[in-house]
């Protein structure tokens, strides 16, 4: 909340912070659609009603409120009586709580309350159960200090006792003339309360404020059971419950929003038929979107009581109110259709006019009160569609209606939209929505509308609306150590100079700050930045911890002057985030801050440095995208190697070029944006200036080099096209003082410029990015010194490349709507052919060509070293700019994919993290809620705060498997790990393992000491040692081509799939022979039964020519796909030797100890690890290879015999849960077994996996207790157990083992002997188990 506003519906209540909105207290006012207002509930018993009960007080306390104010008159001048001897607490207050059933309130003891972390006492009148409650003298104000310098007003010091204590949730504070209900706020900027007016309420017998007081003040709402928590009380389930249906309404003015824009579209178009003819339909809708927002605007200033300066005259407010108000405007449209006359649209654009400003009413239309505001009201090119068109009434009032109520089906009622109230969180809600919405215009009933085309949705655009608790979280960890430091750089600043009183300095320190959001969207982060910020400044200048709201508001313009920076790429999301932060920064009598300078239109990903102009074109821009001439690239790409090399340098870019330097920038542009502008004329005379400054030749020509740099990764590459940029033009461009290329080539550069948005950081914004021209202290990578204090943001989710159903929704709705893809192509490819459509299809064309080559500038440019690579994700890659535009003591804190630390793609940007200890944390959530409507609620996606580059964390805090932000506050889910940590469990890519608990990490960290990697890529040769292969992949065709159907024979090569096999179980499923389906056999008795693939190789060959370097007759595999979640994860078996889809992994390497490793793979401690380090459904390679085995070979007291016996008892094991059928033969062969195979038995079987995880779990040395809390980590397997026993069996057996060998010293230098020091409870023991007849 940026302002205090009278309830639209009571006189006397006025509410802050939007704690309960004012249809939440017409509803509580009335006792319907609420749970907890009956009779009963307020203990009032029999037949009187709760309005009866508290008519019965009203009568009582009116005479009590009369004989008080014979002793307490209010002066002429309005000014309170003073109240020595504090009459008004027992003479007024004490009875007035007793009606509301308090009772006597106790007294709060001398020390206080304390706050959570006992540092700080506050002193309080009353505490009635958990509830404060302060009462201060009469004559006091509760917003203003009563005992001078050093202390804080009574509002500020409840507020902050609040904040700081988790025992007291709800309080109230009065003065007797105003009482307050508080509540804590500490995720706001400012106070939440709501105030009633006693003196008002009393004076003015105003009976339904009174009821609406007892209702929401009474004893009953804030009492609690016994051992329960402050959260249980009425009070703050009915602020759940108002939450919860604000958030249905938000989603209703959406669809309003959407509903208003065509009806004024429908309007304009058939009240205008100029309009009609040529109607550009983007920019028409671009107008009328500007229009809504600008009608938004207008109803959140008014219903703030925002809109009218300081000293208006109240026959100027009246007016105002009588004819031109958007209130009035409001109430005509819930009341009346509406005529064809244009009367009130022609008020309307009267208003708007004024408050942008004209030649002939610079300053608005004082008579009506409206003060010109500029901004967004400020008359551009794109509102020209509009300009002088007519509106009737019926379709000006019809858009007003929708944006006026919306209809809550839940509770069966309509619901005045609260505009008071709206913030960036509702704007954003908004722009998300109508993302997904294209225009459309029917030329035959000249209607407009906006639908929604497959594939236009938010998931194709990339961009998530991000709930506020997220964003909340984010600025904890990445903003708040920013405005610490700034904080300490003040005061050592103040002391530094001798100055006693540090006030300014700290505030100078702080307004110093710079925060910027890349693809800042409607501006939520920005606007939840802001008010963090503005809050301390407020605080610093008042001296007070919770500062009014006054104050926060005056700081909120300074901040978002000063501090704020956002780039996005959708010209009406920066549009929509200068909104958000002039709604935020709303200060009456003060015109819209100038925003220009610092929120911009670009493409944040594309852009030149410093560094990278210096060092040329790189040969690699010139490789052909889509629509070039391969030949012709080649050339280019020669030419340009031999400026660069072959003339000694003569083409180098020196520092001082043009493109390269930028000091006079930066000066300029601070002597512009360094003023606040407190008059329309000052942010008018900013506008001017800072369209000089983008105008003058150093701006203009140093972009123009930046720009050719980026032009020739995407130049066409075809001889008609203008000469290209390579080294030679791009060094002209930049020394010459003309236009140093022919004038087709500086065309070319221009248009390329604004088709891909070229955004050169250190020449948008020279002010945050220095680059001095000897160089000195900049960054080696950049070229550039300094960067943003705090980068911050959720960058969209999306991959590099052309949607065509998103394309083609404004422009062929038939091929947008396509039945499927093939059609789509099909129907793409005609337009080619189709003369009169062809424009369409070079359209299309170009548009692919931009995709690609936004994607080969991220891969060739250099400048995404280390996310430029692969499947590109644009996540990756913001990932990557944030942390190059983070000033070097910087934070950055992003919202993106958890796969930034778990995936492979990502490993060389987070192994670079955890080296330079870059992450200060790292919080992972499932998307279960959800938090992010339209994605799959499987969906991982973390919060990571990164520190700056000259800064290194000695640990960073981390929390997996989130569902909600609040979980944080539980200290068992958040847990620390240092980079040595990481780097020791991922040695390889430095990936992050997915932990729950800092109990799983020193668990899993001891078992990497007590074991071995699988494979260190640095220090294996290729082709040796243990790897993983896929061996045939029929994802493409080439494999495919390979293969037949499996008709079930012995003689054909069956393909086998994942699903077909489980642990020491290679006949698990089988394809059915011609059905397709796949299904368990339960033949496993029978030793001659063997699983059917779907596929087979058509040449048995085949095999022998891709398994070359395998020796062996048999295959150690495991499942590729694989969960976490599942009742066990890594899943491995020995099979044939036999072909194996992708989604089965062959384990190359270490052939001699196939069957330890196999038992390895299988034993719960292994999986347990397993299920640690996934992040997905796929155990990839890069996984794989980081995961401990335990050390094989000769070591301890007992040397190579005690490893060879202790590999006997596993073989034993493995031997008679592996060969259970013939085609195992090879396998019991190579383990020196000469039998038949064994029968399957499943109790045995139980028993030694059993006793399999228990050698494991002593062979990895885990403690008792911790092997307790592994096996409970499989919560499948547990849940099975109790439905089959009863109990959890299998816990119960391995642990009953375990404490066997614990007896006998089992560890890695004390092998177990079968029939020694260990006697298996199996008769006869494993290895010798019962065999089926030889064949």
């Amino acid at each position: 909340m940026s302002a205090i506003a009278r309830n639209q519906v009571f006189s006397a209540v006025h509410t802050v912070g939007g704690l309960l909105p004012t249809d939440m207290l017409v509803r509580i006012s009335e006792g319907k659609d609420v749970p907890g207002s009956k009779p009963a509930d307020y203990n009032v018993f029999g037949v009187r009603s709760v309005s009866d009960e508290a008519e019965r007080h009203w009568d009582y306390l009116k005479g009590v409120w009369r004989e008080l104010r014979t002793k307490l008159p209010t002066a002429t001048d309005g000014t309170p009586a003073v109240d020595s001897v504090n009459a008004a607490l027992s003479q007024w207050l004490e009875p007035l709580f007793n009606e509301l059933g308090f009772g006597r309130l106790p007294a709060v003891p001398g020390e206080g309350l304390k706050s959570d972390d006992g540092a700080k006492s506050f002193t309080v009148s009353h505490l009635w159960q958990h509830v404060p409650v302060h009462v201060v003298a009469w004559h006091h104000e509760l917003d203003k200090r009563s005992g001078g310098v050093g202390t804080v007003p009574p509002q500020s010091h409840v507020q902050e006792l609040l904040n700081s204590s988790s025992a007291h949730l709800w309080a109230v504070l009065t003065n007797g003339r105003q009482v307050r209900l508080l509540r804590d706020s500490s995720a706001l900027a400012t106070a939440a309360y709501v105030e009633f007016d006693l003196e008002a309420i009393f004076d003015g017998e105003l009976f339904n404020e009174f009821v609406l007081l007892y209702r929401l003040l009474h004893a009953s709402r804030f009492e609690v059971e016994e051992g329960k928590a402050p959260s249980s009380c009425w009070l703050e389930k009915w602020r759940a419950d108002a939450v919860e249906s604000g958030s249905r309404a938000l989603k209703h003015l959406s669809e309003n929003v959407r509903e208003a824009i065509t009806v004024l579209g429908t309007g304009f178009l058939r009240a205008n038929p100029d309009l009609r003819k040529d109607l550009d339909l983007k920019a028409f809708h671009a107008a009328l979107l500007r229009l809504v927002y600008r009608m938004l605007f207008v109803f959140v200033a008014e219903d703030r009581g925002a809109l009218h300066p300081p000293g208006t005259s109240e026959q100027a407010k009246e007016r105002y109110a009588a004819y031109f108000s958007t209130a009035r405007l409001r109430r005509h449209a819930r009341r009346r259709r509406g005529t064809a006359h244009n009367d009130q649209y022609e008020a309307l654009k009267l208003l708007l006019a004024a408050l942008g400003g004209t030649e002939k009413h610079p300053d608005g239309r004082p008579e009506l009160g409206i003060p010109a505001l500029g901004g967004l009201f400020t008359d551009t090119e794109a509102d020209a569609p509009l300009r002088g068109l007519k509106l009737a009434n019926e379709h000006l009032l019809g858009a007003v209606r929708h944006l006026s109520q919306v209809r809550d089906a839940e509770a069966r009622r309509w619901r005045t939209v609260n505009y008071r109230d709206l913030d960036a969180e509702e704007l954003g809600s908004i722009y998300e929505s109508l993302l997904e919405l294209v225009p459309k215009y029917n030329a035959s009933d000249l209607s407009f509308e906006l639908k929604v085309i497959g594939g236009n949705d938010r998931k194709t655009t990339g961009s998530y609306y991000t709930p506020s608790s997220l964003i909340e979280t984010l600025l904890d960890s990445a903003l708040d150590p920013v405005i610490d430091d700034a904080v300490k750089r003040g005061h050592e600043k103040a002391t530094k100079a001798g100055q006693p009183d540090s006030t300014e300095a700290v505030v100078g320190e702080l307004l110093e700050l710079t925060v910027c959001d890349p693809a800042c969207g409607s501006g939520h982060f920005l606007v939840a930045a802001a008010r963090r910020i503005a809050k301390q400044v407020a605080a610093v200048r008042e001296g007070n911890p919770e500062p009014t709201v006054g104050a926060v508001r005056s700081a909120m313009h300074d901040v978002v002057a000063r501090c704020i920076y956002g780039v996005d790429l959708n010209p009406m999301a920066v549009e929509l985030a200068k909104v958000s932060l002039w709604l935020e920064a709303l200060e009456p009598g003060k015109p819209l801050n100038f925003l220009d300078a610092h929120v911009k239109h670009g493409n944040a990903l594309i852009g030149a440095t410093p560094s990278l102009i210096k060092g040329g074109i790189p040969d690699e821009a010139f490789k052909p995208i889509e629509g070039d001439d391969k030949k012709y690239a080649r050339f280019l790409a020669k030419t340009n190697s031999a400026e660069r090399g072959g003339q000694l340098g003569l083409f180098d870019i020196k520092s001082d070029a043009a493109g390269v330097a930028n000091t006079a920038l930066a000066e300029g542009l601070r002597e512009i944006t360094s003023v606040v502008g407190d008059s329309l004329d000052q942010v008018r005379d900013q506008e001017k200036a800072y369209q000089g400054w983008t105008a003058s030749d150093e701006y203009v020509r140093n972009r123009r080099v930046a720009d050719a740099w980026c032009a020739a990764f995407v130049w066409r590459k075809t001889q008609d096209a203008p000469q290209a940029v390579t080294q030679e033009v791009l060094y002209k461009l930049a020394n010459a003082k003309g236009n140093g290329a022919p004038f087709t080539t500086i065309e070319e550069i221009e248009r390329l410029r604004e088709q891909y948005r070229f955004f050169h950081w250190h020449l948008e914004f020279p002010d945050v990015f220095g680059v001095p021209e000897d160089g000195r202290g900049a960054d080696e990578a950049t070229g550039w010194a300094g960067g943003f204090d705090c980068m911050m943001g959720n960058p969209p989710w999306e991959r590099i490349k052309l949607q065509e159903q998103e394309f083609f929704a404004q422009r062929d709705r038939a091929i947008a709507e396509a039945r499927n893809a093939a059609e789509r192509k099909r129907m793409i490819a005609d337009l080619k052919a189709d003369a009169s459509r062809s424009v369409l299809y070079q359209e299309f064309e170009e548009a692919k060509r931009r995709a690609e080559g936004e994607s080969h500038f991220l891969r060739m440019s250099g400048r995404y070293l280390l996310t430029g690579r692969g499947d590109i994700n644009t996540y990756a890659v913001f990932s990557e700019a944030d942390r190059m535009l983070t000033g070097p003591h910087g934070r950055t804190g992003i919202i993106v994919p958890t796969g930034i630390a778990t995936d492979a793609t990502t490993q060389h940007f987070f192994k670079d993290l955890v080296e330079k200890g870059s992450i200060a944390a790292l919080y992972d959530f499932e998307n279960a809620a959800p938090l992010f409507e339209g994605v799959h609620r499987s969906f991982k996606f973390c919060i990571l705060s990164l520190a700056g580059r000259d800064m290194r964390e000695p640990e960073a805090s981390f929390a997996f498997f989130l569902h909600d932000p609040a979980e944080l506050d539980d200290a068992d889910k958040a847990f620390t790990m240092t980079p040595e940590e990481i780097k020791l469990l991922s040695p390889n890519t430095g990936a992050c393992p997915t932990f729950r608990s800092r109990r799983d990490v020193d668990i899993v960290l001891g078992m990497y000491s007590k074991g071995a990697v699988l494979r260190i890529e640095s220090e294996s040769k290729v082709g040796s040692g243990f790897r993983v292969r896929r061996i045939y992949d029929m994802g493409k065709k080439q494999a495919v081509e390979l293969c037949k159907q499996d008709s079930g024979s012995v003689r054909d090569v069956t393909m086998y799939e994942a699903k077909m096999l489980h642990a020491y179980d290679h006949r698990f499923a089988t394809y059915v022979v011609d059905g397709g389906d796949v299904v368990k056999i339960d033949e496993k008795e029978s030793p001659d039964v063997f699983p059917v693939g779907r596929y087979a190789l058509k040449n048995p060959r085949q095999l022998d020519d891709d398994l070359r370097s395998w020796g062996r007759n048999w295959l150690l595999v495991f499942r590729d796909i694989a969960r976490s979640t599942d009742e066990r994860t890594m899943i491995s078996s020995i099979i044939p030797r036999t072909a194996t889809d992708y989604t089965v992994r062959v384990a190359c390497g270490h052939e001699g100890k196939a069957s330890v490793l196999l038992a390895n793979f299988n034993s719960m401690p292994f999986d347990y690890v397993c299920r640690n380090r996934l992040g997905g459904a796929h155990l990839s390679d890069f996984i794989t290879y980081q995961l401990p085995r335990v050390s094989w070979g000769a070591s301890g007291k007992n040397g190579a015999r005690g490893w060879f016996e202790m590999e006997s008892w596993i073989n034993s094991r493995v031997l008679e849960l592996t060969y259970t059928a013939f085609d195992m033969e090879p396998f019991a062969r190579d383990l020196g077994d000469e039998g038949a195979p064994f029968r399957w038995n499943e109790e045995r079987r139980t028993a030694m996996r059993a006793e399999l995880d228990a050698l494991f779990f002593h062979l990895y040395g885990i403690s008792r207790d911790d092997v307790d809390y592994i096996i409970e980590t499989f919560p499948i397997v547990k849940r099975k157990d109790v439905e089959k026993y009863g109990t959890y069996r299998t816990k119960e057996r391995i642990l009953e083992i375990y404490d066997r060998m614990a007896q006998a010293g089992v560890s890695q230098d004390t092998p177990l002997v079968d029939g020694e020091n260990f006697v298996s409870e199996l008769t006869p023991p494993p290895g010798h188990g019962p065999r089926h007849v030889s064949a």
